[in-house]
């Protein structure tokens, strides 16, 4: 019979939830039960390391060896098996171990941090299943950047007969892999409950990238381990026969002499296997069972221009360049690349101890990351919102450093080959960063601290930071996007105020002042205090832009919105004399010079070369006036014409079948034409960064309805692509779409400026609940057919002044905190609870206001 197959395009597995801490190197479990895309061993593309050479599925994998009472026994690859190499197997594996096999239908359920995988083999009498995961705990840091993956078993007989059922994991030996003089050293430790493998390499480099360790842990005392095999015989026939598998060691085996020097050397393969074993009497017996991996690689090394990557159009020709403004540390010469090292490294010295503290802390560690987990999805906001959202948070740990240096920050982009550009890129940034601020405000603050350091003597700010915490190359210091110094402001003050220490402001002032200043001093020529575009200098870098353009222009008065704040809490009055009047004239000059009765043009100048070119419609056109609405500022734009601008918007750029293009022209039908010389297609093409960033804006507006759209479009075609974990734009696993973080609190109309918490949304709340995110807490919003009620769930915030403006006047009553408000306002449906300033509402603490 000729075969005849079918294959859906959601069976090819193309990302993966990624499995790791924050910046300590991940890697993803597929679809197909299959480990790809490693970074733990300090190499590229995340990191300076060399590239990891081995077969991405053979590195771990795991298998079940079953034996159903009266029958022989057989073994279970839980992976959708490769024709070849499976199981470490060179070649193929069908003929010779025709007891061996992989599984037949694999169900998985990913939401971050959480891979769960449902295994099933025709005849198979168990129902496997497992559950990946690595902790995430926003506001605990330290828990959050382990170098550790979890992974939970669970084995149910489904059968009427007794099993005697293996688990096992497999692990390479990478240790060292890209040092030819290594020899394997496989270290077997039984302390009770921990047993594990250690896999480590001696005659290395102790300095090298890829010179540390694995940890593979079995959390049963039934444990047992076969270390330093290599060859299908006789590992693989001993593991058929042997119940449970033997104690072991074959690891001097694979350390063999050069005949021509006389010196041992690895050989190119050594595994280690170590599991645990049960008898399953009946459909009543459940099995489970947790092993661990945890890996301790120290030697992180900056990546310097090797962060960098080509398309970049930072240069020092442009206008308002006066000479140099690279920081004097900068310099092209070549040097020894910086140790940067890992976070992680501060807590814990060796693999071993990372899987021992995660064997002690298993239980906290799940609960407290599920609390997290849970009380995100428990909101009333569509699934696929809030699905959406979760997905972004993978990139956290595909995509971050993390040192004792002083340095965090997400990778720009990321493919399986290379990393684009570097960390911390700022204008992409003032996107994404959102997330990184809401969910782990200390980290916020190195990344501001690390623009900081590199700010430029004239104020002008740095572009991307090269994955180097002492040196900033010049070519991303050039001062040449104009929206870089208001991004690094607003971004620089919102994490200010939200951390709640005064110092931490007069810190950051001066360093304000003169991102601000520069901008005055050398990039606006025609003295209307508002910064002119002269071509492409933004995050749009291959959009001309001329004169006043509102994407620039918005993010500019926002910044100073953001700082008049600041400057009024530290007492800076000639700030205030001097730029509150910027800002009211900058409000005035920008509607005046773009408005066009339906939305803001590109820009105002007409150049002669392209007469219509400042006529686009941005998608973001007018970001500013959205991201203020975080901190509760005043709106830049006039309300009706932010109304009809985002109308437009919606009419002209948004299309069902492709999503939010980033910008489009009167006229345009099918493609706004595209000039020859167009490096990359901005246009007609969807940012999800941005759409996501937009559905916020919209939620803030009281457009619900098309927030929702947009968002569901940016799901079902991630989804209907295979890249529901890695969504690109310059690179993949890109940092902008961490944008979605702001959308649960832009559904609320909810802002936060350190001192005041306001719930004002912009439709009134329907009955439900929903998730709000706090720098450094998390809590629940009620709405009942009663009135309004707050829980805070996780963590603390600093606040003077608790603000409801969503339908509840009544009297507010608190419990499960000592706090109590010094006074209270009811009026127009607008409660107001005063507190001593500095006070902290905690997890437990409820508000609630009854009508």
């Amino acid at each position: 019979m000729t075969l005849v197959t079918s294959m859906h395009r959601s069976q090819l597995p193309r990302s993966g939830l990624a499995l790791g801490g924050i910046g300590t190197g991940s890697f993803e479990i597929r679809q197909d039960g299959s480990f790809q895309n490693w970074s733990i061993f300090n190499n590229n593309p995340v990191f300076a390391g060399a590239p990891y050479p081995h077969n991405p599925k053979e590195t771990l994998f795991f298998k079940l060896w079953v034996r159903v009472e009266n029958e022989n026994p057989r073994m279970v690859l839980l992976q959708i098996e490769d024709s070849h190499n499976a199981g470490a197997i060179e070649r193929q594996f069908q003929y010779i171990f025709p007891w061996l096999s992989g599984v037949d239908v694999i169900r998985t359920t990913a939401s971050f941090p959480f891979a769960d995988l449902e295994f099933e083999q025709d005849g198979l009498p168990l129902r496997v299943s497992l559950r990946a995961w690595s902790p995430f705990i926003p506001g605990n840091l330290k828990d959050s950047a382990l170098p550790l993956v979890y992974f939970d078993f669970e084995i149910r007989s489904i059968g009427d007969r007794p099993v005697d059922v293996q688990v096992l994991a497999v692990m390479r030996n990478a240790v060292a892999y890209d040092q030819p003089q290594r020899i394997y050293v496989n270290r077997r430790v039984r302390d009770g409950a921990f047993s594990a493998v250690v896999c480590e390499a001696e005659q290395t480099n102790p300095s090298a990238s890829t010179t540390g360790a694995l940890c593979l842990a079995s959390f049963s005392d039934r444990s047992t381990a076969y270390m330093g095999w290599e060859h299908n015989h006789p590992y693989y026939e001993r593991c058929l026969r042997e119940y449970p598998i033997s104690e072991y060691d074959d690891t001097a085996g694979r350390n063999n002499v050069d005949k021509a020097t006389g010196a041992r050397r690895a050989d190119p393969r050594c595994f280690v296997t170590i599991g645990t074993h049960a008898t399953l009497r009946d459909s009543s017996d459940i099995f489970r069972h947790t092993f661990a991996l945890s890996w301790h690689f120290p030697n992180n090394y900056a990546k310097g221009n090797q962060a960098l990557a080509a398309g970049y159009l930072e240069d020092a020709s442009f206008p308002g360049h006066t000479g140099s403004t690279a920081p004097a540390a900068a310099t092209t010469e070549k040097r020894p690349r910086p140790l940067e090292g890992h976070f992680y490294a501060t807590h814990f010295n060796s693999a071993e101890s990372v899987a021992r503290y995660a064997m002690q802390e298993r239980a906290r560690l799940l609960s407290e990351s599920t609390a997290f987990h849970r009380t995100f999805f428990d909101s009333s906001l569509p699934t696929f919102v809030l699905d959406q959202i979760n997905s972004h948070l993978n990139t956290l740990h595909t995509s971050t450093w993390l040192t004792p240096t002083g340095m965090f920050g997400v990778l720009e982009g990321l493919s399986p080959t290379r990393s684009f550009a570097g960390i911390a890129t700022t204008d992409v940034a003032m996107y994404g960063q959102i997330a990184v601020s809401l969910l782990f405000p200390e980290l916020d603050r190195i990344t501001i601290d690390l623009w900081t350091k590199f700010q430029n003597p004239n104020g002008s700010v740095i572009h991307s930071v090269c994955c180097d915490s002492t040196t900033a190359s010049p070519s991303e210091a050039t001062g040449h996007r104009l929206d870089m110094p208001a991004q690094y402001v607003f971004m620089a003050l919102r994490a200010a105020v939200w951390s709640g220490d005064r110092r931490y402001q007069e810190k950051l002032w001066p360093h304000v002042k003169a991102a601000l200043a520069y901008v005055l001093r050398e990039r606006d020529k025609n003295g209307d205090h508002l910064p002119d575009m002269e071509g492409v200098m933004c995050s749009y870098d291959n959009f001309p832009m001329f004169g006043v353009a509102p994407y620039v222009v918005s993010q500019w008065l926002a910044a100073i919105a953001a700082a008049l704040m600041v400057a009024r809490r530290l007492g800076d009055a000639a700030f205030i004399s001097e730029y509150a009047a910027y800002f009211d004239q900058g409000c005035a000059t920008l509607e005046k010079t773009t408005w066009n009765g339906r939305y803001f043009n590109l820009s105002s100048d007409v150049r002669p070369e392209d007469p219509t070119a400042h006529l686009g419609c941005l998608a973001d056109q007018i970001i500013g006036d959205g991201v203020i609405r975080q901190l509760g500022l005043p709106s830049i734009i006039d309300p009706a014409k932010t109304t009809t601008a985002l109308r437009t918007i919606l009419e002209m750029n948004y299309k069902a079948d492709q999503g939010l293009r980033n910008c489009q022209w009167p006229g345009d039908t099918f493609l706004h034409e595209v000039t020859s010389n167009c490096w990359v297609d901005q246009a007609n093409t969807c940012w999800t960064g941005v759409e996501l960033n937009f559905a916020a804006q919209l939620y803030y507006a009281g457009f619900n309805e098309s927030a929702e759209e947009i968002i569901r479009n940016v799901d079902v075609r991630h989804r209907r692509w295979g890249m529901y974990w890695d969504h690109q734009e310059f690179g993949g696993h890109y940092f902008r779409p961490l944008s979605a973080l702001a959308i649960p609190n832009a559904y609320l109309g909810l802002s936060y400026d350190g001192e005041t918490l306001r719930i004002a949304p912009a439709r009134p709340l329907p009955i439900g609940r929903w998730c709000a995110l706090l720098p450094g807490a998390t809590a629940t919003l009620f709405k009942t057919h009663d009135g309004v009620r707050l829980e805070f769930r996780i963590g603390s915030v600093p606040l003077t002044c608790l603000e409801f403006a969503c339908g509840s006047s009544g009297t507010p009553s608190l419990r499960g905190t000592e706090v109590r408000p010094l006074a209270h306002t009811s009026e127009n449906e607008v409660c107001r609870l005063m507190f001593v300033p500095g006070t902290r509402l905690a997890a437990g603490a409820v508000i609630e206001i009854t009508s």
